[in-house]
């Protein structure tokens, strides 16, 4: 109708009515069937869109599977890697602990506790040279348990060996952290006394034997110690040794249970 207002000449006439519908009818058709042309073709599109959708999310899943798989060993990787690091780091603690314990064995007698004579003269050696470098004070002090023989004789070997561990428990409880104590053979003990003067060390060996004088024992049995006691000074290390040896015996010769000390010229320690 609108072709026909607008271009007259190019609107063809019908015979008969029914041509013009059928007409029309072929027209709607055509247009039905490029409608319906047009839908199969996007629908044909969209399937293939969703099959290419479907295997694109078909090889995303099989991927994220792999993905997981992979985690899943990586995770159980890492866990028995953690296991084996903390085994590891449980045996190096157990090594390092057994290497602490043979370093402690090889510097210590096993009887008393004291360092064994070996490392207490090598910590003296060390001593002496680090307090000449220092200018600092330094003292020896040697002492042994008097008429020891005569308690492992009277007492028996095993109560001698529990005399020696008091005794050694005795002094280190009484002295400084920063001093050492060491078994320097049988029942003589040697004793570092660090920053410490003649006179002071002196004092402090004095108290250390009232001490041992007053521990009580079985029966009727008194338990003494002598000693001597030196500074270190200019002497070297066996010199100094063989003075405090000098002093320890002087003491015993004396009347035991006594600390002797070096004297200088004008009477004092």
């Amino acid at each position: 109708m609108i072709i026909e207002y607008k271009i007259p000449d190019l609107v063809f006439e019908y015979g008969s009515p029914l041509e013009r519908y059928i007409d029309i009818s072929f027209g709607l058709f055509i247009c039905l069937l490029s409608i319906a042309v047009l839908i199969a073709v996007l629908i044909d599109s969209y399937m293939e869109e969703l099959r290419k959708s479907k295997l694109y999310l078909a090889r995303l899943e099989e991927k994220n599977k792999v993905i997981e798989a992979k985690n899943r060993m990586l995770e159980k990787s890492n866990a028995e890697f953690m296991r084996a690091k903390e085994k590891e780091e449980k045996l190096n603690k157990l090594l390092n602990e057994e290497k602490q314990k043979l370093e402690e064995l090889s510097i210590t007698d096993y009887l008393t506790g004291a360092f064994n004579r070996r490392f207490i003269t090598s910590c003296l050696k060390d001593e002496m040279e680090s307090s000449d470098l220092q200018q600092k004070e330094l003292t020896v002090a040697m002492v042994d348990i008097d008429n020891f023989k005569m308690i492992n004789d009277s007492y028996g070997h095993l109560y001698g060996d529990y005399v020696l561990k008091r005794v050694v428990s005795t002094i280190k409880s009484n002295l400084r952290q920063s001093d050492i104590v060491g078994r320097y053979g049988g029942d003589e003990f040697l004793i570092i006394l660090r920053n410490t003067t003649g006179s002071e060390g002196y004092a402090m060996m004095e108290r250390i034997r009232r001490m041992i004088q007053e521990l009580e024992w079985e029966g009727d049995l008194k338990v003494t110690i002598s000693g001597g006691v030196i500074e270190a000074g200019n002497n070297d290390l066996t010199s100094l040794l063989k003075k405090a040896d000098k002093l320890l015996y002087r003491a015993k010769h004396m009347s035991k249970n006594m600390i002797e000390k070096e004297l200088t010229a004008d009477g004092n320690i």
